[in-house]
């Protein structure tokens, strides 16, 4: 019960975190469960679905093949539909029913690819954890099967990529042409998006590339074990603001970010819930513009990594955890998503908090889908002044 919802809507699970992560890479797409979770992941938590030819689908999974485990139906559903349309790999995701039958994810995807011949992976996604590991597990389950197994330093090219590009946090909005426009006009060649605006041949041909640039949460791991298996470094920040700390951390002998501090900045507290990388950011950025490091604090409100994480930086649990967070009295603006404002009580709200919303669409889904936030645009830059200084 601990995630229970009760004035918010349930935040996004894992299995829309890997449907998102595989949606534009041209491969098959199955959810096995009854309909629900996948009507769930295509109408709340997939802006670029509607008009969009990618092939997502429903196992169909009834009553009986839940209790039998009839999995050579699926196999044979799943084998008719690749024969149609030929994709570049099929994935296997799982929802709350198989995890609690058991249902073996990754042997039955071994099935499928015996049996189509097409490169397939079963992800044990289960509902229950947030988008951010459905994301790693199936950018990482999936480079483990397509692409190359090492890479030589000779191999290697001077292109970065972009890692946790996922509309969950950016929304279908121009972020993602956004950020690459910023790195390929400061003559940095982007190989790939991970994953939006990225394709299948240049997924495969990411793990050639020099450095890894990690914009949420969601591309952390990947990050990780790209670095491990490829020997790719990474840096870790959401371009924003024109992006200049980006770049400064990408190529730091070639550029510098140094604001100028901006005057009647506020002395109040502020907090900031949401993803943690997008969160941290904008923390940064307030601090270059002169803050005191000690007036903001980041609320984390999906999975967390201790790396990223400052003293005083805080998990948060659930919906009545960040309910307490917002009345308990230590803040006094609060940057989140709008349906989060909800949670402040009259009596708090009395006492004269600012709240300043920031649509995220794991959090309001598509309340505010259409309206996505452009990190990279002077409408950002006066929202962040305005949380600091009031104005």
């Amino acid at each position: 019960m601990s995630k229970l919802c009760i004035m918010l809507p349930p935040l996004a699970p894992d299995y829309s975190g890997a449907a998102s992560a595989l949606f534009e890479l041209g491969g098959m797409i199955v959810i096995h469960d009854a309909a629900g979770c996948t009507g769930n992941y295509t109408g709340y938590d997939e802006p670029r679905w509607l008009g969009s030819h990618t092939a997502v689908y429903c196992s169909g999974l009834r009553h009986m093949d839940a209790i039998l485990g009839n999995d050579d139906l699926l196999i044979e559903r799943i084998k008719k539909a690749a024969d149609s349309i030929k994709p570049n790999f099929i994935a296997l995701l799982g929802s709350p029913v198989p995890m609690v039958i058991g249902t073996d994810f990754e042997g039955v995807a071994s099935e499928i690819e015996h049996t189509c011949g097409i490169p397939s992976i079963g992800l044990s996604t289960r509902g229950l954890s947030y988008y951010g590991k459905g994301v790693n597990s199936a950018i990482i389950s999936l480079m483990k099967k397509v692409c190359p197994s090492s890479v030589s330093d000779n191999e290697k090219n001077d292109g970065i990529n972009i890692l946790g590009m996922t509309p969950l946090d950016f929304a279908k909005g121009p972020n993602a042409s956004d950020f690459v426009k910023l790195f390929e006009d400061n003559g940095i060649k982007v190989n790939c998006c991970f994953t939006m605006g990225c394709t299948f041949e240049e997924f495969k041909a990411s793990v050639k590339s020099r450095l890894n640039v990690v914009v949420s949460q969601s591309g952390y791991d990947t990050a990780v074990y790209m670095k491990e298996k490829y020997g790719i470094p990474f840096v870790v920040g959401t371009p924003m603001l024109m992006g200049m700390q980006i770049l400064a951390k990408s190529q730091p002998e070639k550029f510098s970010f140094n604001p100028k501090p901006l005057t009647n900045i506020t002395d109040k507290k502020i907090f900031i819930a949401g993803e943690q990388v997008i969160a941290n950011t904008i923390r940064e950025y307030f601090e270059a513009l002169g803050l005191s490091k000690e007036k903001a604090t980041v609320g984390i409100m999906f999975d967390a990594t201790k790396e990223l994480m400052r003293e005083g930086d805080v998990i948060v649990k659930d919906e009545k955890h960040l309910r307490d967070l917002l009345n308990s009295g230590k803040y006094q603006k609060v940057v989140a998503d709008p349906l989060v404002e909800q949670l402040i009580t009259k009596e708090t709200k009395e006492t004269g908090i600012e709240f300043y919303g920031l649509p995220h669409v794991a959090v309001s889904s598509k309340v505010y889908w259409d309206k996505p936030v452009r990190f990279i645009s002077k409408e950002f830059t006066s929202f962040i002044k305005s949380v600091i200084t009031g104005n």
